[in-house]
C-alpha cells in the first residue's frame, strides 16, 4: 500500500546569518498551475504565410505578476528582519517582492534555502517509500 500526504505544507524555518529567520515552502504542480492561469494570456492569430492561410498560438507572459504571486506563495513569514533604521520589516505580500527585487542577499538566501528545502523534502518522500 502507498500513503501519500496531499495535505498543503506548512512550510520550514530558516535561520539567517546574523540574525532573523524565514519560513519558506515550496510549490506544488497545483499551485505553479493556478499562477499561470492568472499569469499567462493565450490568443490565436491567424496569418497567411507565403499566401497560405496559417493558425498560431500566442503567450502573453505577465512575469511581474508571475514572480509577485510565486514569492508571496514559497515565503510564509517570518521574523527578527530589520530595515535600515533598525525597524521591523512587517511580511507582507509587498515586502516579500520588494526584498526579492531590491536585496541581494535576502533573494540569495531564499533562492538556497529553496533547494535545500526541495531536497529535504525528496529525501523524505525517498524515505517514506521505503517504508
Amino acid at each position: 500500500m502507498t500513503v501519500l500526504d496531499i495535505e498543503e505544507k506548512a512550510g520550514k524555518w530558516f535561520d539567517m546569518e546574523g540574525g532573523g529567520r524565514v519560513q519558506l515552502r515550496t510549490m506544488t504542480a497545483d499551485d505553479l498551475k493556478a499562477i499561470r492561469k492568472k499569469t499567462v494570456k493565450k490568443d490565436v492569430v491567424f496569418r497567411k504565410v507565403e499566401g497560405t492561410p496559417a493558425r498560431f498560438e500566442t503567450e502573453e507572459v505577465n512575469e511581474d505578476l508571475q514572480n509577485e504571486l510565486f514569492w508571496d506563495h514559497v515565503i510564509v513569514d517570518w521574523e527578527n528582519l530589520l530595515d535600515g533604521k533598525k525597524k521591523p520589516i512587517t511580511c507582507t505580500k509587498e515586502m516579500k517582492v520588494a526584498l526579492m527585487s531590491r536585496s541581494a542577499k535576502f533573494a540569495k538566501f531564499v533562492g538556497e534555502s529553496l533547494k535545500v528545502l526541495a531536497e529535504d523534502e525528496a529525501e523524505q518522500a525517498e524515505l517514506f517509500e521505503k517504508n
